[in-house]
Order: C-alpha cells, then structure tokens, then sequence
C-alpha cells in the first residue's frame, strides 16, 4: 500500500454497520474519537505525526485482534504495526484533518443503540493521546464550547423531587 494512499469518502460505512450489529459499537465509537482528536490536534499543531492507536480498555483490546476491526482499519487508511518494535495500529500522518473527518463520519453510527448507557452518550471513549479527566475538568464546568455564557445550575430548592418520588416509586413496584 503506497504511504499516500487516502480513503475514499465513506470508506468502511457497510462494513462499521455490520460490526456495530456484531456487538462492536464501543470500540467503534472509541476509533471514531480516536480519528476526531487526531484531527483537531493536526489542525492546532499544523504538525501531522502518526498516531498509535493504543486500546486501554479490553473490549477495544478484543476489537484490534479481530480480523473484519483489522479490515475496517485498512479501508480508512490506517496501518497495522510495521514491525516487531511496533505493537499498535497507527494514524498515519499523512492523513489530513478532513480525510481523518470524514473516516469518523464514515463509521459513526445513525441510529439509536440500545446497547449504549446514558453515560456514554456523555462521555466519549477515550484515546491515549487525550489528557486526563482531571485536566478538562476546569473547563468543562460552567460553559459550554460554543458560548462563554455560564450554564444556569439549579438550586437545591429546584432539584426533581417530583422525578425522586417516581423513581422511589417504581423501586416499590418492582
């Protein structure tokens, strides 16, 4: 494969479908962060170095050894480990913000899944190359990314103690 080679738009889309329904959906979310933030991090650095793509969880662990995950890889333009020294998949760095785009749209999942928490929807997975929680925690707070405007945060007075009751209530039924 040459070293320019540059996926094609919605490369991956059928088979990232078929792996969400196989039970893959986290490491697929995982993957489709893990492009985005290569993606902005070359468009403020204005530096592109390859990526590895390092699975701290073991369900994403499981998906790098399975072979259809390995075949998606290649269809975006990813590249497995070069050698013995390497044990990840890479970013290479000849992708560019929008071809890196546009492989994360190619693979996000349109649909409702029902295997997904709440809390993912909130919090996305997480790369190796993201800081620690602990460090976007500050500006996570009190505004968020598109305005510097604070976010109202109800009162004690003004919490659900209506949607407490409801949800003391079920616990009894059940």
């Amino acid at each position: 494969m040459e070293e320019n080679w540059a996926p094609e738009e919605g490369a991956g889309q059928g088979l990232a479908q078929h792996l969400h329904q196989e039970g893959l959906a986290g490491p697929l979310r995982w993957l489709e962060n893990c492009l985005r933030r290569a993606a902005e991090d070359r468009e403020e650095d204005g530096v592109s170095h390859p990526v590895p793509l390092v699975p701290l969880t073991e369900e994403n662990e499981d998906a790098m050894e399975n072979r259809r995950f390995h075949t998606l890889l290649r269809q975006l333009g990813l590249r497995p480990p070069a050698n013995e020294q390497e044990s990840f998949w890479r970013i290479p760095a000849a992708l560019t913000p929008r071809q890196l785009r546009r492989a994360a749209a190619s693979i996000a999942h349109h649909g409702p899944d029902p295997s997904a928490s709440p809390q993912d929807a909130l919090e996305p997975p997480r790369c190796p190359q993201d800081p620690a929680p602990a460090e976007q925690l500050p500006a996570d707070l009190g505004s968020d990314s598109e305005s510097e405007d604070p976010v109202p945060v109800p009162s004690p007075m003004q919490s659900g103690t209506k949607r407490h009751r409801e949800l003391d209530s079920e616990d009894e039924d059940g």
